[in-house]
């Protein structure tokens, strides 16, 4: 820490401990939700990408706390794995119909093709 103020020990080590669960946080941005490989060029662009990022990491963190919650043991979380929890949770109904749109496709092709043959 380089400051022209005198400092304290406990100061130094406070501010310490605060630094490295950023660096944790922009860390798990970068690797997890491709915080580092945006290629954004306006500052508005930026933003959006930070915001949507953050949202993602927070949502990831809220299942994790959800988790802690209903009597599961505290480990590290792995941030893939509630990367995926969350978007079967808030997503996972958009798949399920589209399926089912193609499945009343598939099945009205296979009726048409019935009745032809009749």
């Amino acid at each position: 820490m380089v400051t022209n103020r005198p400092r304290v020990p406990q100061v130094v080590r406070q501010f310490g401990r605060r630094r490295w669960k950023i660096e944790a946080l922009f860390k798990t941005l970068k690797s997890r939700f491709a915080l580092g490989k945006f290629g954004q060029k306006t500052k508005q662009g930026v933003l959006r990408f930070l915001c949507l990022s953050f949202a993602a990491f927070l949502l990831c963190h809220l299942e994790f706390l959800d988790e802690l919650t209903s009597g599961a043991e505290y480990s590290a979380p792995d941030w893939g794995k509630l990367a995926q929890q969350v978007k079967h949770r808030l997503l996972g109904w958009v798949r399920l119909v589209e399926i089912e749109v193609e499945r009343q496709q598939i099945l009205a092709v296979l009726d048409e093709e019935k009745r032809d043959a009749a």
